[in-house]
């Protein structure tokens, strides 16, 4: 497997042109890597973009855990709501700049990781090889890190036994730059005499990612809508000369293979009318203070920033119940495995030391589990104000665990049907209006949610040197749902997920049977 390097090349549309792979070798990496550029180097607004995600949720009382139905109808309520996630993104060398930035403070991290007894607390963001003897080989993902928490927890010693789940509100939105800019000097161990300073380039990078401004990807798209760059290719996946073209509306941009809103000559003329501002924020009482927290998600320093931040959170909680349990982290997600005993202790302990960071628990997000071992077999049951409810199931970075199986998220299942469902209505709607008369273009769909579109392949791509195509060794189709629930059926103990999809086939067939 390849490594993976700071130098990554994206085409998506932003201010400026993409570059290019020999770019690396004519100025960028020079450039980039060259501290007396990069504290002078004038970076650009990122590009901010809402992603909206819609979830169905059944109402579940507080007090008990049951499900609150309808007097009338006796089914189960269910809450509807739409979560926005804000993305930012850099430009193209920007980008290359941050990423370096932040392999080089991932090496500093990973040591004080290792001094800190962290490499099996701290999951997210980093690479973690399933088999530690083989640091070449695969890494772990979210599948790996749910089966070795539910091992954990079957292998526990004591008969009863809590988990507890709990959740950072905001997170990235919320990092206090202060205590950030003190986590970065300790990675770097970077001090003068009398104070504790960044030096220049780094500097340099943590007033851009800290202080940085944006623009909306409404507003660049109205403004240069009529003129935006694309570049195409041939049938031998060869680029095409550049272009301008007008796009009618923002999705089609990937589609219509748009490299670039404008040149950065034509942005800056239009700067002040597209540029927003983050130095400021306003208060409750609708005054404007200077704004002293959060970072921009999305961009390639801001995750390795995130874990850095919660360095000293991770270590003191870490110490605290490595005797008696297990922490572990995955991004703003953290679960505790503990005695009974400890639990006022753990929440306690977790409400100081994240006050002490300037972060917020998510109480309605904090789930506690009782685990009980009787007979032989482990039981789960989420613990309410009046009682434990048994029929409730740990749910842990999108798998549920009742103590002997593990099985996909249902709101996970759930969500891929509803796409199923609304990718062919919305095929047949347009069949009818195209000139197929009405024929829906079955291999899509089948590629999407079936079987035939599972299975994980490289592209073939036209190769010059033998004058035709040819199987890719960097470019793969990487599947669907199915590729994933496959993959954690393979590797979760004790699992009923092949039971879960199997009826996906006959589900997909009957809606283009309707």
């Amino acid at each position: 497997m390849k490594k993976k390097d700071w130098f990554k090349l994206k085409r998506y549309p932003h201010i400026g042109f993409p570059l290019k792979s020999k770019d690396r070798y004519l100025w960028i990496e020079n450039y980039v890597t060259n501290p007396d550029d990069i504290k002078k180097h004038p970076f650009l607004p990122f590009i901010h973009k809402t992603s909206k995600k819609r979830k169905f949720r059944k109402e579940y009382s507080d007090i008990t855990g049951e499900v609150i139905k309808d007097a009338k109808t006796n089914k189960a309520l269910r809450n509807s709501d739409i979560k926005d996630r804000e993305l930012y993104y850099a430009s193209h060398l920007d980008s290359l700049i941050y990423g370096y930035y932040a392999e080089e403070l991932s090496k500093k991290y990973e040591d004080k990781i290792k001094e800190n007894d962290l490499e099996e607390v701290v999951l997210a963001y980093r690479s973690i090889p399933v088999d530690s003897e083989n640091p070449d080989g695969p890494n772990k993902c979210n599948i790996d890190f749910a089966n070795d928490a539910f091992n954990y927890i079957r292998d526990y010693p004591e008969n009863e036994f809590l988990v507890i789940a709990l959740d950072i509100k905001g997170f990235f939105d919320e990092l206090d730059h202060k205590i950030l800019r003190d986590i970065w000097i300790q990675l770097l161990n970077s001090k003068d005499e009398n104070h504790q300073l960044l030096p220049p380039d780094h500097f340099n990078v943590y007033k851009n990612i800290t202080r940085f401004t944006y623009v909306d990807i409404v507003d660049i798209f109205n403004e240069f809508q009529n003129k935006i760059f694309i570049q195409k290719r041939d049938k031998k996946n060869k680029l095409l000369p550049i272009k301008r073209a007008r796009v009618s509306r923002i999705k089609f941009l990937k589609n219509q293979n748009a490299i670039a809103f404008c040149t950065k000559k034509e942005f800056f003329k239009k700067k002040h009318k597209l540029v927003r501002q983050t130095k400021q924020t306003k208060t409750k009482y609708g005054a404007k203070v200077d704004k002293t927290f959060g970072i921009p998600q999305g961009s390639p320093i801001s995750s390795i920033l995130a874990n850095a931040y919660m360095l000293n959170f991770d270590t003191t909680i870490h110490n605290f119940i490595k005797d008696v349990g297990i922490y572990r982290r995955y991004s703003d997600d953290m679960v505790v495995v503990c005695p009974l005993d400890k639990k006022d202790e753990i929440l306690a302990l977790v409400a100081k030391e994240i006050k002490a960071i300037k972060l917020q628990i998510q109480h309605s997000k904090t789930q506690v589990f009782h685990f009980r071992r009787k007979s032989g077999k482990l039981k789960c049951g989420q613990v309410f104000k009046r009682k434990t409810n048994w029929h409730k199931n740990l749910i842990y970075l999108g798998f549920e665990f009742d103590g002997e199986t593990t099985l996909l998220r249902s709101a996970s299942l759930s969500a891929f049907y509803r796409k199923m469902k609304r990718t062919v209505k919305r095929s047949k709607n347009f069949a009818k209006r195209g000139k197929n008369k009405g024929e829906v273009f079955k291999g899509r769909i089948m590629k999407k949610f079936s079987y035939k579109g599972a299975n994980r392949r490289r592209k073939w791509v036209w190769d010059d040197s033998v004058k035709g195509f040819k199987k890719s060794e960097d470019h793969y189709e990487w599947g669907n749902f199915l590729s994933y629930s496959n993959k954690a059926s393979r590797v979760m103990t004790n699992n009923k997920i092949k039971k879960q999809t199997k009826g996906s086939w006959n589900k997909l067939i009957k809606e283009l049977k309707k």
